[in-house]
């Protein structure tokens, strides 16, 4: 009997010291007047409590606070963290972390660790590192992976794409890797871009790699270079050693001329050296023949070259016993354009340039007191 009565008499002063919660308001609360267990038990809050899935979220016994996607999947095993989601695990060194997803997995993580997406796990008691998406691996301090399958070793390095590895100290890697093949970075210090397993652009300190991971110079590419749609100018011209370093050329340079234009006087210069080295042959040709054969009949030659845009030159032979000769050019339809009186004896020529004539199709013939001796058919172009 006295039990019971001192029993009653403990439970009537526990309710008259107790905190009267009022969801109007309540006056004077200090950190010794709080809602919530005096010992390590759950603080439950929930919303459509009688449902059989009522929304939940929780202060549990260690002291992290959790809002369940899925109720009582989350487990926290430390103080200070926010979780949530469904299914993911802090460990006991997991403290001061913030997590929202699913699956993901701190239970060998550390501290102060930001964590968003789906299965990423965080590792040697890594702290200070961020993980967004989706199966990404933390494995040292102070560390970040932007994306899916990038997997982080050494501290301050890391990731950004899909399928990547960085394992050098401050190392990083951009890009994505190709399914079995990830691109991975291991030198420390370092960025790494492409698009495959094999880099495209590497940088290191201040040097920059296209397609190779050891730049020697400030910019180091392997392979063509283009380059499209270049102003004009005049200056220097860059010239290339036997390494493949480039270089200022210390000879003076001007560009003033459109490519088109450049490569049509190239072409025109070799048509002329072909017709210089046609005379030569023709002259060689025609003293040969009078050395040896002795000819005394006049004779014209096909012009060189032909057709022609410039110049071109026509050769005859006239006999010393011939007393008149000349040269008259017709057009096709048969007026004559020009006449050219040969007052030289033996090997001889004329040249013509692009003023002489119009362009068109010509026949020049060759006449020998007062005989046609020979006649060839010439075009200019323009």
């Amino acid at each position: 009997m006295k039990s019971s009565i001192a029993t009653a008499v403990l439970l009537f002063t526990g309710i008259a010291n107790a905190q009267q919660w009022q969801t109007t308001g309540n006056a004077g609360i200090t950190p010794s007047n709080y809602i919530g267990p005096v010992d390590a038990r759950v603080l439950y809050l929930k919303t459509n409590g009688a449902s059989s899935n009522p929304g939940q979220a929780l202060l549990n016994e260690s002291g992290s606070f959790i809002v369940e996607g899925a109720n009582n999947t989350n487990f926290a095993k430390v103080k200070g963290s926010i979780v949530n989601g469904v299914s993911n695990v802090l460990g006991a060194q997991a403290g001061s972390s913030l997590v929202s997803g699913w699956q993901n997995d701190l239970n060998n993580g550390g501290g102060a660790n930001v964590i968003g997406g789906q299965a990423n796990v965080v590792t040697n008691n890594a702290s200070k590192s961020v993980a967004l998406g989706w199966k990404n691996t933390i494995k040292n301090h102070n560390q970040f992976a932007l994306g899916v399958g990038i997997d982080l070793s050494e501290e301050y390095s890391g990731g950004f794409g899909i399928d990547l590895v960085a394992t050098g100290n401050r190392s990083f890697v951009i890009g994505a890797g190709s399914g079995g093949a990830k691109l991975t970075n291991t030198i420390p210090y370092s960025i790494m871009l492409g698009m495959s397993g094999t880099p495209t652009m590497f940088v290191k300190d201040q040097g920059v790699g296209v397609r190779t991971t050891a730049p020697t110079a400030n910019f180091h590419t392997v392979g063509t270079v283009r380059h499209e749609g270049l102003p004009v100018g005049s200056g220097r011209a860059l010239v290339v050693d036997t390494n493949g370093n480039v270089m200022v050329s210390n000879t003076s340079l001007s560009r003033m001329a459109a490519p088109d234009e450049t490569i049509q006087k190239l072409e025109d210069r070799i048509k002329t050296l072909e017709a210089t080295v046609e005379e030569l042959k023709q002259l060689l040709l025609n003293k040969s023949t009078s050395t040896t054969i002795g000819s005394d009949l006049p004779e014209l030659f096909q012009n060189v070259p032909n057709p022609t845009k410039n110049e071109t030159s026509i050769r005859y032979y006239v006999p010393q016993s011939v007393r008149t000769a000349s040269i008259e050019i017709y057009s096709i339809s048969g007026q004559m354009i020009r006449s050219f009186p040969l007052r030289e004896k033996g090997n001889g020529g004329i040249r013509l340039s692009n003023g002489d004539l119009q362009s068109g199709t010509y026949v020049y013939k060759m006449t020998t007191d007062g005989k046609v001796t020979e006649a060839k058919k010439m075009i200019i172009k323009d």
